[in-house]
């Protein structure tokens, strides 16, 4: 039934309690897991009369360090589930976490999505919004959502 398990993660011990569900429910239907991480690209300036904005090269740079932090930390995920019986892989996007996580679903034939909430509310829901919701709204697939303990 779930034969391929797209779990986006965001760096954080929150977002990993989506693991141990996605892992054990491809175990039991004989399924893999793709382990998702998105690196948050940043805004890069248009030079205005009188300002320097950061040089491209150094927001590649910087783009590329976190690139290659992210697949180190989701290395370090797949080695410590290394023994599960489940096959892990893992990848790194740019973009708007939202969007990619669903690109990523859409493109890769996911049957579920697991990821856990952050359980944002007031100011900050507004402020950052939902990734979780645009997730729900954007995915048109099952998406298991792993609550935060209040």
């Amino acid at each position: 039934m779930f034969t391929r398990i797209l779990v986006p993660l965001d760096g954080s011990a929150p977002a990993e309690r989506a693991l141990e569900p996605a892992i054990r429910l491809a175990k039991h239907f004989g399924g893999e897991v793709i382990l998702l991480r998105v690196v948050v690209p940043e805004p890069v300036l248009v030079a205005l009369p009188g300002l320097s904005p950061r040089p491209y090269d150094v927001y590649d740079a910087e783009l590329r360090r976190d690139q290659e932090e992210a697949e180190a930390y989701l290395s370090g995920l797949k080695l410590q589930w290394h023994g599960a019986g489940v096959a892990i892989h893992a990848e790194v996007l740019s973009g708007t976490p939202a969007e990619m996580i669903v690109d990523a679903a859409q493109g890769r034939a996911v049957d579920l999505i697991v990821m856990s909430t952050h359980g944002r509310s007031g100011v900050n829901r507004l402020l950052y919004g939902s990734v979780a919701e645009a997730v729900l709204r954007g995915a048109h697939l099952p998406i298991l959502l792993i609550p935060l303990d209040q």
